[in-house]
C-alpha cells in the first residue's frame, strides 16, 4: 500500500516538473532553509516522498528513474524502506556508486535543466553540483512541496525560553564581541547566521521547534554598529524574551523579514557557505557586497566553558542515575513477562524524565536486538518491534537533553548466552574504546589523528565500522555538534585540532549484518594535561557514568592496562552515582556491576 502512495508522489512530482520550466530532474536533500541535521515535520519532504525515514539522504526524480543516496548507517534501513517503490538506492561512499553529480551526467543529455528548491540547498552544495556538469542546475522559488503535500505539517510555533547565564558561562554581548573579533572578513557591515544552533547558542536562548535539538527557526542578522535583529515568528516571543532581547540591542522582526532587510537597509553582508541559496540570492539581486565566510560560530562554540563543563558533569550524574534504575528493573525482567524494543525505549525515557531539568530526549533511543543491532540508526516501530528472548545482544543507544548539559550514551547488553564471535567482538570494540579513553596527545591533535586508537585493535582481526567514531555535543543543544569529528576519512571535520574545552563522543562500533551489533559509547572532554619538552599535551576526562557490562568480555583479550582502566572508570560511576540513588535494590546492582574485573 505504502509502495503505490510513493509512487503516485513521484508520478505527481514529475507532472509539477514539466509544468515548471520543463525540468528533467529535481533534487530533493534532506534539508530545511537552515542545513539543519535534524528537521521540523514541515520539511521533511524527502522522507514524505521516499518513504526512507533515515535522517540523512539526497534523493533525485528525473523522468525516468528515481534515486537515493544515504551513507553506510542506513544502507540496511534503505534498502527495506525503498523496496518496490521507484528509488534505486545508492550506497553513498560505497566502491563503485556514482555520486549525485555523476549519475546525473550519465542518466541526462547535456545542457539538460535541473531543479532544486531554493530555500533547502544551501550555497556551498548549490556550487558543488554546478561545477564542471553538463547540466544546468536551477533554484526554483517556489517550494514543489507546498501544492503536492496536501496535509504538509505548518511550521513550530513553541515559545524561546533564556538558557540562564549560570549555565553557558558567557554572555550575549560577549559572544557577539567574539563573533566579530573571529571573523576573518573586516569589511561588511553585518553577518547573518541562519544555522539554528549557531543562533541559540550566540542569544543564550532555547526553544522546542526540532524534536530532540532545543533550538527555534529563525535567521539572526548581527551588526558591527547598530542593533542586529532575530528574524522569528512573534507569538514564539514571551514578555520575558521581549524584554530580554531589548536589553541586549537584538530587534525582533518577522521570520521572512530578512528578504524585506537586506535589499534595503544593508550594503555589505557576510553569508556563511551553509546559507541557503534563497538568502544569497536575494543579496546578489541587490547588488550587496557579499563575501561567502567560514561561520567563526562553530569554533568557539566547541570550547565549553568553565559553567558548560560543570553543567555536562551534573547532568551525566543525572543521565547515569537513570541509566541505573532502568538496567536494574531491566535485570529484574528475568522470569516475567518478556520485554520488547519499544517497551525498553519507554521504560528508560521514564527514569530519565524523573530526573531535575529533565527536557526530552535528545535523539531517538536506538533498542535494537539481535540483527536490528547491526542496522546502525534502527529505530523501532509497530512493524518492527522485535521481543526480547534468548540469547544474543541488545544495543541501546540513548540520550537526554538537561538544561544544564546534553548526554549520549551507548551500552551494549547480553541477553542471555552469547556466541565466541559475539563475545570476542564485543571485547574488541570495549579495546578500542579504551585505547581512544587513554589517548595522551599535543594540543591541537586532529580526529583524524586520533581515529586509528579505537580502530587499531579491531583493525587486527580483519574488523572494521563505516561511521565515525566520535562527534561534539552540545551544551544544552544539538547532540551533533561541529567543526570536529573523529573518523578515518579525510575531511573538514577531521582535520580539526583537539584543545581543551571540547566534547567528542567515543563510540567505536562493529555490526555483523543479518547477526547482531556492538556499540560501546561514552562522551569525553578534551583536559589539560600539562606542558613537556616536546610541548602542550591533552588527555580525555570520560563524562558519562554508566557501567560497562563484564560479562560478555574475553578477559584473555585485555592488557592488565585494560584491565585497569576498567575498574577505574568503575570506581568512578560507583564514587559518582552511588551518593545519588537511595534505594537498596538500585545501590546493590550498581556495586555488582562495577564489581572489580
Amino acid at each position: 500500500m505504502l509502495n503505490e502512495i510513493i509512487t503516485k508522489r513521484v508520478d505527481a512530482l514529475r507532472n509539477w516538473m514539466e509544468h515548471h520550466n520543463a525540468l528533467q530532474a529535481f533534487i530533493i536533500p534532506t534539508a530545511d532553509p537552515h542545513n539543519s541535521e535534524y528537521l521540523a515535520d514541515h520539511w521533511k519532504c524527502r522522507e514524505w516522498l521516499t518513504g526512507f525515514t533515515g535522517s540523512a539522504g539526497i534523493a533525485v526524480v528525473t523522468k525516468d528513474a528515481a534515486a537515493l543516496w544515504t551513507d553506510s548507517r542506513y544502507w540496511l534501513q534503505a534498502a527495506e524502506q525503498l523496496e518496490g517503490t521507484p528509488f534505486q538506492l545508492m550506497r553513498d561512499g560505497d566502491e563503485g556508486v556514482p555520486t549525485l553529480k555523476e549519475w546525473l551526467c550519465a542518466q541526462l543529455p547535456a545542457q539538460a535543466i535541473v531543479g532544486c528548491f531554493s530555500g533547502t540547498m544551501s550555497t556551498a552544495e548549490y556550487t558543488d553540483l554546478l561545477e564542471n556538469a553538463s547540466y544546468q542546475l536551477t533554484a526554483a522559488a517556489e517550494d514543489p512541496f507546498d501544492e503536492l503535500w496536501t496535509n504538509r505539517p505548518a511550521l513550530p510555533q513553541r515559545p524561546l525560553v533564556l538558557q540562564p547565564l549560570e549555565y553557558t558561562g558567557m554572555s550575549v554581548d560577549e559572544k557577539i564581541t567574539l563573533i566579530w573579533k573571529n571573523l576573518k572578513e573586516t569589511e561588511p557591515q553585518a553577518l547573518l547566521l541562519s544555522d539554528l544552533s549557531e543562533i541559540a547558542w550566540t542569544l543564550n536562548l532555547r526553544g522546542d521547534d526540532i524534536e530532540f535539538n532545543p533550538v527555534f527557526m529563525s535567521y539572526l542578522l548581527l551588526r558591527r554598529e547598530g542593533n542586529s535583529v532575530l528574524f522569528v515568528d512573534e507569538h514564539q516571543l514571551t514578555p520575558a524574551v521581549n524584554e530580554y532581547l531589548q536589553e541586549n540591542h537584538i530587534e525582533a522582526r518577522p521570520y521572512d523579514g530578512w528578504k524585506e532587510l537586506i535589499p534595503s537597509e544593508l550594503d555589505s553582508i557576510a553569508i556563511p557557505h551553509e546559507v541557503n541559496i534563497q538568502v544569497m540570492r536575494t543579496a546578489l539581486d541587490a547588488h550587496l557586497k557579499c563575501p561567502l565566510v567560514s561561520s567563526p560560530v562553530p569554533a568557539l562554540r566547541a570550547i565549553k566553558t568553565p559553567a558548560e563543563q560543570q553543567g555536562f558533569r551534573r547532568a551525566m550524574e543525572k543521565d547515569g542515575c537513570a541509566m541505573v534504575r532502568f538496567l536494574e528493573k531491566w535485570e529484574a525482567r528475568r522470569g516475567n513477562a518478556a520485554w520488547d524494543e519499544l517497551r525498553i525505549d519507554k521504560e528508560l525515557t521514564a527514569e530519565r524524565s524523573k530526573e531535575e531539568m529533565f527536557c526530552g530526549l535528545s535523539f531517538s533511543t536506538i533498542a535494537a536486538y539481535g540483527p536490528h543491532g547491526a542496522i546502525v540508526h534502527y529505530e523501532a516501530d509497530e512493524t518492527t518491534n522485535a521481543s526480547i528472548d534468548g540469547g544474543g545482544f541488545l544495543l541501546l543507544d540513548s540520550g537526554a537533553q538537561y538544561v544544564d548539559g546534553t548526554t549520549d550514551i551507548t551500552r551494549t547488553l547480553p541477553c542471555g548466552p552469547l556466541t565466541d564471535e559475539e563475545r570476542k567482538v564485543y571485547t574488541l570494540v570495549l579495546k578500542g574504546h579504551i585505547a581512544l579513553s587513554s589517548a595522551r596527545f599535543p594540543i591541537g591533535t586532529s580526529g583524524l589523528e586520533l581515529d586509528y586508537a579505537a580502530r587499531r585493535a579491531m583493525w587486527q582481526e580483519g574488523y572494521d565500522f563505516g561511521h565515525g567514531t566520535g562527534h561534539g555535543v552540545g551544551a544544552h543543544l544539538c547532540v551533533h555538534e561541529g567543526p570536529h569529528q573523529i573518523r578515518k576519512n579525510v575531511r573538514d571535520c577531521t582535520l580539526v585540532g583537539f584543545r581543551p574545552g571540547m566534547t567528542i563522543t567515543n563510540e567505536p562500533s562493529l555490526y555483523v549484518s543479518g547477526k547482531f551489533g556492538v556499540r560501546i559509547e561514552n562522551t569525553l572532554l578534551v583536559v589539560d594535561d600539562g606542558e613537556t619538552p616536546f610541548g602542550h599535551f591533552c588527555r580525555f576526562e570520560t563524562l558519562t557514568l554508566c557501567p560497562i557490562d563484564l560479562r560478555p568480555i574475553v578477559r584473555e583479550m585485555l592488557t592488565s592496562e585494560e584491565i585497569c582502566w576498567l575498574n577505574n572508570y568503575h570506581t568512578e560511576v560507583r564514587r559518582r552515582l552511588l551518593p545519588l540513588l537511595p534505594a537498596p535494590a538500585h545501590r546493590a546492582w550498581l556495586e555488582e556491576a562495577t564489581r572489580e574485573f
